[in-house]
Parts: structure tokens; C-alpha cells; sequence
């Protein structure tokens, strides 16, 4: 039996310069045939009697496998083009656009982008082209920033801001970004809205919340954030009646931050984590007043802070047990916030505030999709949840002497470990 060499059907197929046949090559050259031949068959099909071809007219198309060069038949009458095959104006292929996407999205830059597909031996892709291919995002974004909720009722609410740094008006200035990820009645969480701002101010914070409000975002009972400047004066008067839940992670490097020796703060650190590792709501009220005194006997500055933050610290108390852990930090925030910067911190400084909401856009979407099928709460719980109302009763002396152990003795552990 003959040999495919004795044929000689080896001798123009793609060799690397070690001697491996080049399968993406063999691929693009079989892609870009096959299109070919396939127009040829579309265009012999449109010509009836009185009407030849005449000749072609050339266009490249950029694959996953590579620049491939389009022959399109030309017509005496009328018109052909293989709608079916690639779009009108388009020089590159949808699947390698998805592909681009993805990996921009994922966080890799435009520049390390076209350094890859250099190395994988694809057409030279400029930055400049991997921007216009990535500006479909643009209709993603927008989209999800215009998102209705309407007959949606979200009980908790999480906001914070991160800072990136982009070119807008000439100068390279620090933009806020802030998200805001909401719990719906199903128990699910999603982002409902981000915004780029210029600072942190009231001003800023009314417009985006209220922006929420606009788009159908009801039925807060409670908004965890860190303390920024403005946010619970914009929360009170945009979400009214809704508890405002200072995030106690926060609180607690807050209230360290008084104390100028290094085991001091530890052992603040450790009471306040003593305090907030109790689930009894009665005894977290009775150990967090003791940590008040504790701390404020060694700094006065951190007594007062604990004992302005008490009714903002503890508001979680007044929500169903099982969203206590939920409800009293704004972890789900913080790790979003990694993640946007996991994802843009290939983009030292953005070149547009577009471009920064274009890649903070779709990192948002792509999380929201990731976050679809999990339930972070479980829905039952959720069904018409109302902060309580009832005021809490006097802890009894058993539950002072408890609280008091607790904190002392955290504080006493500390110091020995020292």
C-alpha cells in the first residue's frame, strides 16, 4: 500500500523549524479553503442565466487560528456577500473576539494581549484593535447599569468604594469606585449599581443611591458599610427607616488606631473580637459596654469612639440570628473590591474613566454570573424580614459577669501571650 510520502501528500504541509508539523497553521490554511470554496458554491447558486462572475475582491479576516484571506466572488449583476460566514465591515472573527474578551476581562492587558498572540503566531494584535474589540463591552455595562428591578425587594444592602487611578481632564487622577451588592428575598446577592465619583462626599453617595431607588431597588431594611464620609447621611435620607450596620471589622482597626503601643492594640483587637464572637444577643450588649470601659481606661479617645459607634455596631442584633454574620461586616464587599483590583491591576493607570468602567463593568457581570447559582441566605428567613422594634432588656447580673470574664479575659490572654 502506498505510503501518504510515496503520494507526496506531506510535501506542502507546515513544518516547525523542529521538524513538527504545524497543526494551527495546517488549520487556518484548511479554514481559510473551505470559505473559500464555500462562497464560490454560494455565489455559482446566485448566477442564473445572463449573469457571470467577475472575478474577486479580497479581505482578511482575523481567527482564533490565525489571519486568514477572504476571496469573495464579485458579480456582473447584482451583489454577493456572505453574510453568513462574517459580518459586514468586520476584520475579525466573532469567536476571536469573544476570545480577546475574555482574557481582557479575566485581567490580562492589552499589551500582554498582543505579546501572546504574537506567540502563538495569530495576526499582530495592537492594543489599539484589542480596544476596539473589547468596546463591545461598552452595550454589556450599560445594560446592566440600566437594569430594572421593579417588583424586586432587597431587605440588605452593601456598599463601599475602591480607588483606581485613570487620565480624565489631562491629568492622572485617584477615581472612587463605588458597587453596591444587594441580598434580594430569594437569597441571592448580585451587584444592582456602581458608579466612578471624584470623591466620597454626601453629594456623591445621594446620587448613586438614589440612582438605586430609581431603578427599583426597595424594601432596604438594613446598609452595611464602612464609616465614609457622607454615606449614613445619604443612606438615612434615600433609604429612610432602613438601619445603617457599621461594618465591626472596620470599627474594631478604628478604635486600635487610638492606641500608640503595640500591645495595647492587640489587646483591643482581642477584646473587640472577644465581644463580636458572641451570638447572644443580650450578652454582645453587655460585653461590648464592658469593652467600652476596659478600653477606655487605657485610651480615652477608643472608649469614646466604642461608645458613639454602640448603637451603629449593634445594629445587626436587631435582625433575625441567622443573618447575624451576614449583616455585622462587609467581607462580601471587601473581597468584590479584591477582586476588581485582582482584575485591573495589569491597568496601572486607565486612559479613560470609559475604559475603567468598561473592564470594572464587566468584571462586576462576570461575578454576578458566577454568584447566580448560590444561595447566600437562605430565602425562607428572608420572607418579610423587619428590623425588631422591641427594646432590649437590662442584661442580668449573671450576663454582666459573663460579659466581664469575657473581655477581661481576652485582654488578660493577650498580655500573657506578649
Amino acid at each position: 500500500m502506498d505510503t501518504l510520502q510515496e503520494n507526496g501528500m506531506l510535501e506542502n504541509l507546515p513544518v516547525r523549524d523542529d521538524g513538527t508539523l504545524d497543526l494551527t497553521e495546517l488549520a487556518r490554511r484548511a479554514l481559510e479553503s473551505i470559505l473559500n470554496q464555500v462562497m464560490d458554491a454560494q455565489a455559482d447558486e446566485l448566477c442564473g442565466e445572463g449573469n457571470r462572475r467577475n472575478g474577486y475582491r479580497e479581505r482578511t479576516l482575523l481567527t482564533v487560528v490565525g489571519e486568514i484571506t477572504l476571496r469573495i466572488p464579485k458579480l456582473r449583476e447584482g451583489s454577493y456577500f456572505p453574510d453568513d460566514i462574517v459580518r459586514p465591515y468586520s476584520r475579525v472573527d466573532r469567536a476571536m473576539v469573544a476570545c480577546v474578551r475574555e482574557v481582557y476581562v479575566r485581567g490580562l492587558s492589552t499589551r500582554k494581549i498582543e505579546r501572546a498572540a504574537e506567540a502563538l503566531e495569530f495576526a499582530r494584535l495592537s492594543p489599539s484593535r484589542v480596544s476596539r474589540m473589547t468596546a463591545d463591552l461598552d452595550e454589556e455595562v450599560a445594560s446592566m447599569r440600566a437594569e430594572r428591578f421593579d417588583g424586586a425587594r432587597f431587605p440588605y444592602l452593601w456598599l463601599d468604594a475602591t480607588y483606581l487611578k485613570c487620565r480624565d481632564e489631562g491629568h492622572v487622577q485617584s477615581k472612587a469606585v463605588v458597587t453596591a451588592i444587594a441580598c434580594g428575598e430569594d437569597g441571592s446577592r448580585r451587584f444592582v449599581g456602581f458608579g466612578c465619583v471624584d470623591a466620597e462626599s454626601a453629594s456623591s453617595w445621594k446620587a448613586f443611591l438614589r440612582g438605586l431607588r430609581r431603578r427599583g431597588v426597595s424594601g432596604v431594611r438594613c446598609v452595611t458599610s464602612d464609616a465614609h464620609e457622607g454615606l449614613v447621611q445619604a443612606v438615612s435620607e434615600v433609604f429612610p427607616g432602613a438601619a445603617w450596620q457599621r461594618c465591626i471589622v472596620h470599627l474594631e482597626r478604628d478604635a486600635a488606631g487610638w492606641f500608640s503601643r503595640r500591645d495595647d492594640r492587640a489587646c483591643a483587637l482581642a477584646a473587640l473580637k472577644a465581644v463580636f464572637a458572641e451570638r447572644e444577643p443580650s450578652l454582645v450588649r453587655a460585653a461590648y459596654r464592658r469593652a467600652c470601659e476596659e478600653l477606655g481606661a487605657m485610651s480615652a479617645r477608643a472608649g469614646e469612639l466604642l461608645e458613639d459607634a454602640e448603637a451603629d455596631a449593634l445594629a445587626y442584633l436587631d435582625f433575625p440570628f441567622e443573618h447575624h454574620v451576614r449583616l455585622r461586616t462587609n467581607n462580601v464587599q471587601e473581597r468584590a473590591n479584591e477582586e476588581i483590583k485582582r482584575r485591573t491591576k495589569v491597568v496601572s493607570v486607565f486612559p479613560s474613566v470609559e475604559a475603567m468602567e468598561r473592564l470594572v463593568g464587566s468584571v462586576l457581570i462576570d461575578v454576578n454570573e458566577e454568584w447566580m447559582d448560590m444561595n447566600f441566605i437562605d430565602a425562607a428567613s428572608l420572607r418579610g424580614v423587619e428590623r425588631s422594634t422591641a427594646e432590649p432588656e437590662p442584661p442580668s447580673p449573671e450576663v454582666v459577669e459573663r460579659a466581664r470574664l469575657i473581655v477581661v479575659g481576652a485582654i488578660e490572654e493577650r498580655r500573657r501571650a506578649a
